[in-house]
């Protein structure tokens, strides 16, 4: 039986490496505000996406977790959903390295993995929710 147990370990998990990152880059961003204003290169504003990525992502993976227990379909669509959610995370795994490697090319491939599984994850939702409803 699925019981969301791991996406909502796995979110939690997630929101808390992203406040953890966030903390980082705001104790040392002071130096890019010198003469007034922002001047923040790309590798830095990449691994901000990351981090603002990770909390939201990590928050549906909470969500995920919390709704399939109560879902009322199969166990394989139950583990389908639960592991392409957990995929999502991907995308900012793969945005922030791409910041921290300086902009490498491998990075993306990551981020697009995530991104496409967080489609299918909410394609799947959609399916659980409509098979769950029409079995009342």
């Amino acid at each position: 039986m699925i019981n969301g147990r791991f996406n909502i370990l796995l979110g939690l998990s997630a929101m808390i490496a992203a406040a953890i990152a966030g903390f980082a880059l705001g104790q040392s961003l002071e130096p890019y505000y010198v003469n007034g204003y922002g001047q923040v290169p790309l590798w830095r504003y990449l691994t901000k996406a990351g981090h603002t990525h990770g909390m939201p992502f990590g928050l549906i993976n909470i969500v995920f977790g919390l709704l399939i227990g109560r879902a009322e379909c199969s166990d394989r669509i139950k583990r389908i959903g639960a592991v392409l959610t957990a995929l999502a995370l991907c995308l900012p795994i793969g945005v922030a390295l791409r910041g921290l490697t300086a902009g490498a090319k491998y990075a993306e491939g990551i981020a697009m993995i995530g991104g496409l599984s967080f489609l299918a994850a909410c394609a799947v939702m959609v399916f659980i929710i409509r098979s769950t409803n029409s079995n009342k």
